[in-house]
């Protein structure tokens, strides 16, 4: 299931119209959902002896100790939740120990299983149901957020996009943000609430420039490029990015047969970012990027080799790129 369902699954079973699965595999590259969804399980148990029927153990060496208290009736509540945080693969012998437990669990306990993906495929199978706390989608993202801001504010269409384009749809960042703009803003939070309190991710900026630059808008780009030099980002770093970005832009624009998923893999990015990074590629060329590419990557060379500074470095390659 996805995380946007872990609440109405969990109110249907308190409610009698569904049961608990043996075990639930929370994993997800957005790690503000993972802990949502851990605490959403734990929120089952009464909170006056929450601290006797909520457990947390380490795969490493807690899978023995996690089965012993799962395989133990919950002190004066209906159920127990044991989480075991799961970094990496397990040994075959404790992926047995856990495949013994959920043949017969206990139906008073609720196993949590908080995985990174290497490990999140050990659990498949009967037994095993997953969360799925990957990065939301638009919809859903924007619903979050108003959700996040009620009941005290409300927050402007407009507030909700540049809000998701600043933090790249992370919603650790957004929750931070959100409580930051509720403790600033009376009622409404308006999108120039968010331009003036949320300061832009450097892939965001990096992205935003990249677009100025396709659309040959010389102004929005000086200052994009403004903003990084107020925000003390060194010019190599913004170089570096630069030169990635178009990199990973031109790969994309080689192989617009691909999934974003599929392409996210290739790169080494997750699928919501290479949604971004297609639209803004989209505004240039094939040939276009690869003369970018070639560009920065010869920049960066004179900038390590000691031929420029890194300042007049990155200003000559913006003035350069919005020539190309």
């Amino acid at each position: 299931m996805k995380y946007v369902e872990l609440k109405g699954h969990i109110d249907d079973v308190l409610a009698g119209k569904a049961k608990f699965a043996p075990a639930y595999v929370v994993s997800g590259d957005d790690n503000y959902l993972r802990t949502q969804s851990v605490a959403s399980f734990e929120g089952v148990v009464g909170a006056d002896f929450a601290d006797l029927n909520i457990s947390r153990f380490l795969a490493d060496n807690g899978i023995d100790a996690a089965i012993d208290v799962l395989n133990t009736y919950p002190v004066f509540d209906e159920y127990r939740v044991v989480t075991l945080t799961v970094g990496q693969k397990l040994a075959d012998e404790d992926k047995d120990k856990l495949k013994a437990y959920i043949s017969s669990p206990s139906e008073s306990s609720i196993l949590v299983l908080d995985c990174d993906a290497e490990a999140a495929v050990t659990f498949r199978g009967k037994g095993f149901e997953r969360v799925d706390c990957t990065k939301f989608e638009e919809s859903e993202l924007y619903a979050e957020v108003r959700k996040l801001c009620a009941p005290s504010h409300k927050i402007e269409n407009a507030a909700v996009v540049e809000l998701a384009k600043r933090t790249q749809g992370y919603m650790h960042r957004i929750a931070s943000e959100i409580t930051k703009l509720k403790s600033y803003c009376e009622q409404v939070i308006t999108l120039a609430d968010v331009r003036e309190m949320v300061a832009a991710d450097i892939d965001y900026q990096i992205y935003a420039l990249a677009d100025a630059v396709s659309k040959k808008d010389a102004a929005t780009a000086l200052e994009v490029l403004d903003s990084f030099y107020k925000n003390g980002i060194r010019a190599m770093r913004i170089i570096n990015q630069m030169y990635d970005k178009y990199r990973k832009m031109l790969h994309a624009e080689l192989n617009k047969g691909l999934s974003n998923d599929d392409m996210g893999n290739l790169l080494g990015m997750k699928g919501g970012a290479v949604y971004h990074l297609r639209k803004v590629s989209s505004g240039y060329s094939q040939m276009k990027l690869k003369k970018s590419v070639d560009y920065l990557h010869a920049l960066q060379c004179d900038v390590l080799s000691g031929k420029r500074t890194e300042n007049s470095a990155l200003q000559q390659a913006v003035l350069e790129l919005l020539t190309f």
